[in-house]
């Protein structure tokens, strides 16, 4: 239950929370990667629900990219549902660590990428960020863990607003891919039910209290803190890919 608050109150912030729950279930409780991966998907899904509704007053500049980027996150998702169904346990695992370097140093650098490729006046076009939330939404429904962190990271090359406007945004379209992938994971018996109770309840608790808390915090500081983490559960995961 602490970890889910904790997971989830950090996907509220800023996206990066699966960083925590998903290394406890696999290095600290010993659950195969997959069957790990799928039920985190569905526990956090209820904590995501409750961070949306807490960032709810933010939705006001940004509401209408949800509205736009609904379908492209929807399919997307459930296509990368579909890829994690049928990916061995082997590849995933070789995978992982590479997923979760990437989201990372998107967020550490997402600063300077956007200077470099736009320039400071220019912006992706509204049907690139379409396609830009598809392929995040693809990732998010074969790997949550770091989802938040590239869909924040996506959304600098073509939205307005602050980290936590951005935020808010992030949260109902998290909700979207959970929620899809959380039909087919349990349908396909991929979720340990009482883990994913546990997590639920912790989860559902810290989503909304940081939700709240999260927006009197300096955005920098925290963007830098979650993907310096997210770079050191990266060689956590090489390590034990390569080496154990």
């Amino acid at each position: 239950m602490g970890v889910g608050a904790l997971a989830s109150g950090i996907n509220a912030v800023a996206g990066g929370g699966s960083l925590i729950s998903y290394p406890t279930l696999t290095l600290g409780m010993g659950i195969a990667d997959k069957i790990a991966n799928a039920t985190n998907s569905v526990a956090l899904w209820p904590g995501a629900l409750a961070g949306a509704f807490g960032f709810l007053n933010l939705l006001k500049k940004t509401g209408h990219y949800f509205k736009t980027l609904f379908l492209p996150t929807l399919l997307g998702s459930s296509l990368g549902g579909w890829l994690l169904i049928i990916t061995s346990e082997e590849m995933f695992s070789f995978v992982v660590p590479w997923l979760i370097l990437l989201a990372a140093l998107l967020l550490m650098f997402q600063p300077r990428v956007k200077a470099f490729v736009l320039g400071p006046h220019r912006k992706v076009s509204e049907p690139v960020g379409w396609l830009l939330q598809f392929l995040v939404s693809v990732y998010g429904g074969y790997f949550g863990a770091g989802m938040g962190i590239m869909m924040l990271a996506s959304f600098a090359l073509y939205m307005e607003g602050t980290i936590h406007e951005l935020n808010a945004v992030k949260n109902w379209l998290g909700l979207i891919i959970n929620f899809a992938v959380s039909v087919l994971f349990i349908v396909k018996g991929m979720v340990i039910l009482d883990v994913a109770a546990a997590l639920i309840v912790g989860s559902v608790i810290g989503g909304f209290g940081a939700a709240k808390v999260s927006q009197r915090f300096d955005p920098e500081k925290m963007r830098l803190a979650i993907a310096i983490y997210g770079v050191g559960m990266a060689a956590v995961y090489l390590y034990r890919a390569w080496f154990v």
